[in-house]
């Protein structure tokens, strides 16, 4: 990860944080299942997105290896790998 990239990663974690937090409260306190279920949909969404910055920061990571390399066999495989990380995100936001 670039450090250009790490504050807005670590703030989008640090919200999830919050929201998880206020999860754990909300059921010690015993809370209606409806208003903890509406701070679980925030904690997914944060997490989503921290999910989506990440997968972007590992694409321009992989970039130059793809375009530039001259070795068919690492380009195949460096693409595969995105297409993996892609496979597992996108699964885990379709559940």
């Amino acid at each position: 990860m670039k450090p250009d990239q790490q504050p807005e990663i670590l703030k989008r974690l640090r919200c999830a944080a919050g929201h998880l937090n206020a999860v754990i409260e909300m059921t010690e306190t015993e809370k209606p299942c409806e208003q903890i279920l509406h701070q679980l949909n925030a904690v997914q969404a944060a997490l989503d997105a921290v999910g989506l910055r990440m997968l972007i920061c590992q694409v321009k990571a992989s970039e130059a290896l793809i375009l530039n390399s001259t070795c068919p066999n690492k380009r195949v495989n460096e693409l595969k790998r995105l297409q993996s990380l892609y496979t597992i995100r996108k699964h885990k936001t379709s559940l």
